[in-house]
């Protein structure tokens, strides 16, 4: 996957820095058809910066046993407090280690939200940006919560 970032030309991108991470695991058995995802691991990953939230669904096929999403997740935590621009060099530069989902995952929530912060900046009219989905949501009909 090769995706690259639109910033806007403005002296903000030098704002425009992970603030927060966060990923859910899905409870399955709240979907309509459950068995259908029962040996998946499925959720979503944001990430946030100056009010703007970017979202990334992900799904891990064939999960056996137990799945610790915080030790998976965990590569993550690098990329807070990075620049966008930053933040995407670092997750290419890792792509081989990370391997594809994470990467893929990683790059898609990064850029839906430079396009959610590109957004926000550019318009006259935004007094705040409010989050697309609140952290109460995703803890009330998620399995795995862990923000950082």
């Amino acid at each position: 996957m090769n995706l690259t970032l639109a910033q806007p030309s403005t002296l903000q991108t030098t704002q425009l820095c992970i603030g927060s991470i966060a990923i859910i695991q899905y409870d399955h058995r709240q979907f309509p058809d459950p068995e259908q995802y029962q040996h998946h691991c499925c959720g979503l990953l944001t990430m946030s910066c100056n009010g703007a939230q970017g979202l990334a669904e992900y799904k891990l096929p064939e999960i056996k046993g137990t799945f610790d999403l915080v030790r998976w997740a965990s590569v993550f935590t690098s990329l807070k407090g990075l620049s966008l621009t930053e933040t995407e060099q670092y997750i290419k530069h890792r792509a081989d280690h990370w391997g594809s989902v994470k990467t893929e995952l990683a790059l898609s929530a990064l850029s839906d939200l430079a396009a959610h912060a590109n957004s926000y900046i550019l318009s006259p009219t935004a007094t705040t940006l409010h989050p697309r989905i609140s952290r109460s949501y995703l803890i009330e009909h998620g399995l795995v919560y862990y923000s950082f």
